[in-house]
């Protein structure tokens, strides 16, 4: 009987990690996120509310931007990888789509940030 080569549990590691910093993006990174956030925003009236509810945007553009600069280094380590370690254009194609994910969802946040700033400057307190 053939037994699973060693070489297959980096790949399995590596599938597992990214799986979880994929699931992570999506978790709330701090205090004011879901539920709290909603209501935040539901009742957004004064400067100092649109101001939180802009650095809470600002926050998660960051983290997101982190990924990005995380994927990119690991697609350049893969793209130095000897193509004969079983599929590396996949590794590649999966960490660029990522960054493209990432480089999206961190563009949306800064913009709704930019708009809580304009709403924080038209406040009258």
């Amino acid at each position: 009987m053939k037994t699973t080569s060693l070489p297959l549990l980096p790949l399995i590691f590596g599938g597992i990690v990214s799986a979880l910093l994929v699931w992570s993006a999506f978790i709330p990174s701090d205090a004011v996120a879901g539920a709290a956030l909603e209501q935040m925003i539901e009742s957004a009236k004064t400067k100092e509310d649109h101001e939180t509810i802009a650095k809470h945007y600002e926050d998660e553009a960051n983290v997101l931007q982190a990924k990005v600069e995380e994927h990119k280094k690991m697609s350049g380590a893969y793209r130095v990888m000897t193509p004969g370690k079983g599929g590396v254009a996949g590794f590649v194609a999966h960490c660029d789509k990522l960054i493209a994910g990432y480089e999206g969802m961190a563009a949306d946040n800064r913009a709704l940030a930019k708009l809580h700033h304009q709403f924080a400057e038209e406040s009258e307190h």
